[in-house]
């Protein structure tokens, strides 16, 4: 099993592609890496013994809560902008409705 430098490591590159696929709009990918990602955490955290570069590690963990910020952030934008689009379909639809019922009423 890699040690928890090693795992660190991986979860905060995986992180940083997270953060590009969500940039994309590539959601399924974001699930994807993160559904990967998890596993990683579990194995890795809670560190059950001393690292080797406590600042580091820090550091580390500290890019990817602000990373994942920067995920959720754009997650909301983005189910914002759907949220808007389906609103706008919404009222398109009983636009359509309304003239369709008044075409039929004549």
């Amino acid at each position: 099993m890699p040690d928890s430098a090693v795992l660190l490591a991986d979860i905060l590159n995986i992180t940083r592609v997270m953060r590009e696929r969500a940039l994309d709009s590539d959601w399924d990918g974001v699930r994807e890496k993160e559904a990967y990602r998890q596993t990683l955490i579990e194995r890795c955290f809670p560190l059950t013994s001393a690292v080797a570069n406590p600042d580091q590690v820090a550091d580390s963990i500290q890019e990817i809560i602000e990373l994942d910020r920067s995920v959720m952030s754009l997650a909301v934008l983005a189910r914002e902008e759907i949220e808007e689009s389906f609103a706008k379909l919404k009222l398109g639809r009983q636009a359509t409705g309304s003239y369709t019922s008044v075409e039929i009423g004549r």
